[in-house]
């Protein structure tokens, strides 16, 4: 099998471009290091690595060293003489390949940043690294250059040594991500550890382990900002008051002004400005949203003007909910605070006549049918039946009242015998007439 060495040796006959270096192999004991001058901690899990690498005779990268007057001094390799001790210790005779370095202290501390041989740098320890090179007098632009990274990869890290050592101790733990950190000094200056610490332990009580960038800086809804502005650009117009200063808007309904109120009380809780959600007479922050706890808790005609208004939902915005209780606290027929379109109240209206009607059918067939396991599904067949007549319902449960039961369980003998009776009174009405 051929080798680079007779490749060498050849290379008079065989023409092949190929030249040679002296390899150093160096003692361990003959090599030192430097206390703190390594830009990355020492990881023991990285240390056996390269121990048992040793011991097992696999091939070890270079060190890169550096004579000095107290002998050899490791530059970069810092895990792997650690690893070699470690097989010495283990009665193995090890010798480290080394080789020089040339060049600047400044120029030895960026080959220790980008050697590919060395573990991957933590943020702190890149930028502690970033800063022993400003120290040499390097400005950010040519450390940016020198470590293959952008000037502002370089001006963050830099920045990550200034946000004080309770964050600095957060982002060693990894509770906080070096990103945040400087983030959250931007945004709050000199009081971004505590609310750092603030907002990592509500995170921790939500069962989470570290404070991610969105729980340390809650932005504000970019949909509501969105909204807000809409309706201030498309549906009002503006005047601005030459006594007061202050602008007037003039919304096309009482909903559009209400959910602008909102949204803005919400924000200036969010910015921490004021008392914000009393400004607008907007504190009810616990208006029912829900349409059955809008029934329960502030009645039908609350629920009437929101179905009216938006639908029949589930569950409703607060603006939607203040809207609706606005509403029917004026009046549900006759609004006069609010501007209400004729078809949005008649809507609430026949809700209301529909909803009564229904406890008026619940409890006569509940009465009917006491007991019995089906009674849910015969109030349904029997709803359903009279709100397809035009009578009010308490005229034919008058009617019912001596009907026979099986029609319950049936819906085509239900709406046969309603007929039935209903034409009979027709009849009767108009012989009376006669």
């Amino acid at each position: 099998m051929s080798t680079l060495e007779r490749l060498y040796k050849n290379k008079a006959e065989s023409g092949k471009n190929i030249t040679t270096r002296k390899t150093f192999l160096v003692g361990v004991d003959e090599l030192y290091i430097e206390p703190g001058y390594n830009v990355r901690d020492i990881d023991p899990t990285h240390v056996e690595e390269f121990r048992d690498a040793f011991i097992a005779g696999e091939h070890v990268p270079p060190l890169t060293v550096q004579v000095t007057e107290k002998g050899v001094k490791v530059i970069d390799g810092h895990h792997r003489w650690h690893g070699a001790k470690l097989a010495q210790e283990a009665g193995h005779e090890i010798r480290l390949e080394c080789k020089d370095f040339t060049g600047s202290e400044a120029e030895r501390i960026a080959f220790m940043v980008t050697s590919s041989q060395g573990r991957a740098l933590e943020p702190l320890e890149r930028a502690a690294a970033y800063q022993r090179l400003r120290n040499q007098g390097w400005e950010p632009a040519e450390i940016a250059k020198k470590v293959k990274r952008s000037v502002a990869d370089v001006e963050h890290h830099l920045a990550l040594l200034t946000v004080g050592d309770g964050l600095i101790e957060m982002v060693k733990t990894g509770e906080v991500a070096a990103t945040t950190a400087v983030a959250m000094v931007r945004e709050h200056g000199a009081k971004a550890e505590t609310v750092a610490k603030t907002q990592l332990a509500k995170a921790k009580a939500d069962g989470k382990k570290k404070l991610t960038r969105s729980a340390a800086m809650p932005q504000f809804s970019a949909a509501k900002l969105r909204q807000l502005i809409e309706l201030i650009a498309k549906n009002c117009e503006a005047e601005l008051s030459d006594d007061t200063g202050a602008i007037n808007l003039d919304f096309e309904s009482g909903l559009q002004a209400l959910e602008v109120m909102q949204i803005i009380s919400e924000a200036k809780a969010h910015f921490g400005i004021g008392a914000a959600a009393d400004d607008f007479g907007m504190h009810e922050t616990k208006l029912p949203l829900a349409a059955d706890e809008i029934t329960e808790q502030s009645g039908v005609e609350v629920l009437a003007c929101a179905v009216a208004a938006f639908g029949d939902k589930p569950s409703y915005t607060h603006a939607e909910s203040k809207y609706a209780h606005t509403w029917a606290a004026d009046s549900v027929s006759n609004p006069e605070f609010l501007i209400i379109p004729a078809e949005t109240v008649d809507k609430a209206v026949s809700f209301i006549s529909k909803h009564v009607a229904r406890e008026e059918i619940t409890d006569w067939v509940s009465e009917k049918y006491r007991g019995d396991p089906q009674l849910d599904e015969v109030i349904e067949r029997f709803s359903d039946v009279i709100y397809e007549t035009d009578t009010p319902p308490n005229v034919i449960l008058a009617l019912l009242d001596d009907i026979n039961i099986e029609c319950g369980y049936n819906i085509r003998e239900l709406r046969k015998e309603i007929t039935n009776r209903l034409s009979h009174i027709a009849i009767h009405d108009m012989r009376e007439v006669e």
